[in-house]
């Protein structure tokens, strides 16, 4: 038989200003998302293997290694198409451990 959970929730309180990071992690997650999925629809393959397997295709198509330096769909094309300043890479945002307090 099934065990009940209990849902809770709980707003989080942070300053205005990382409202900002949160709408730039989320388009920047958006982005990525679409590039997978249009990397998986280019080589419909990947969708017949097991995951380590698939996983292990895609970081082959996308990433540039020592054995494969330049991929058939790099991934750091989809950050120089979409800069948002002179650094090239995605922004990943920490925030301050004391956040939830402010």
């Amino acid at each position: 038989m099934a065990k009940a959970t209990k849902t809770i929730r709980q707003s989080l309180k942070y300053p205005p200003q990382y409202a900002n990071y949160f709408a730039a992690n989320q388009a920047l997650f958006n982005r990525v998302v679409a590039f997978y999925f249009d990397c998986i629809q280019a080589h419909e393959g990947i969708l017949s293997l097991k995951n380590k397997q698939a996983l292990t295709a895609l970081e082959k198509l996308t990433h540039a290694t020592a054995s494969s330096p330049h991929p058939v769909m790099p991934l750091t094309d989809l950050a120089c198409r979409h800069q948002c300043g002179p650094w090239f890479g995605p922004r990943i945002f920490f925030f301050p451990q004391n956040m939830a307090s402010t």
